[in-house]
């Protein structure tokens, strides 16, 4: 997402990168355009770039929107796409993509089915069943193997190729 050029404003701190990347979520869902200032320096010094501060800067027009954003998720109210949360006194496991009674688990990843998502039939959930159908994974799985192969040989390749020509040299003279 490209940021225009505004007059950006410090919105909020963050303790740490998941903090920073759940703001940022909030405010792109609502399409307010942010900046974490200090995220890069933080992520490139390892340990010691706890110590860096990040920021959350918004555009200067959109920052009470964006308080008021931060502010309601703050006092646990659902963004704007989720469902609601299920009733809190309930022992039963719920759904989190539906918040209905869970009939059933992903034999994958372990995430609560219920009988509105698509892929409950097959005791598999909607994010594990979309993943299976597009093959992404086979695909990576060839392509890491020829990368590999690709490394070796040019690694080990002039070397063994080296050796086996000296070889070759000795035993026919």
């Amino acid at each position: 997402m490209g940021i225009p050029d505004h007059d950006f404003q410090l919105l909020t701190t963050c303790g740490d990168e998941s903090e920073a990347a759940l703001v940022r979520a909030l405010l792109q869902a609502d399409n307010i355009p942010c900046i974490v200032q200090g995220e890069q320096h933080r992520s490139m010094l390892g340990v010691v770039g706890a110590y860096i501060e990040l920021r959350v800067l918004v555009p200067t027009g959109e920052l009470e929107h964006a308080r008021e954003l931060l502010n309601s998720g703050a006092r646990g109210e659902p963004p704007v796409g989720f469902a609601p949360a299920p009733d809190s006194d309930s022992e039963e496991a719920h759904c989190a993509l539906h918040a209905q009674r869970a009939t059933g688990t992903c034999q994958r990843c372990g995430t609560f089915l219920c009988a509105s998502c698509t892929g409950a039939s097959a005791g598999i959930c909607e994010d594990c069943a979309e993943r299976n159908d597009s093959g992404a994974g086979i695909q990576r799985g060839r392509k890491r193997k020829v990368i590999a192969w690709l490394i070796l040989l040019f690694l080990f390749g002039p070397p063994f190729f080296l050796m086996l020509a000296s070889t070759l040299n000795a035993l026919l003279h």
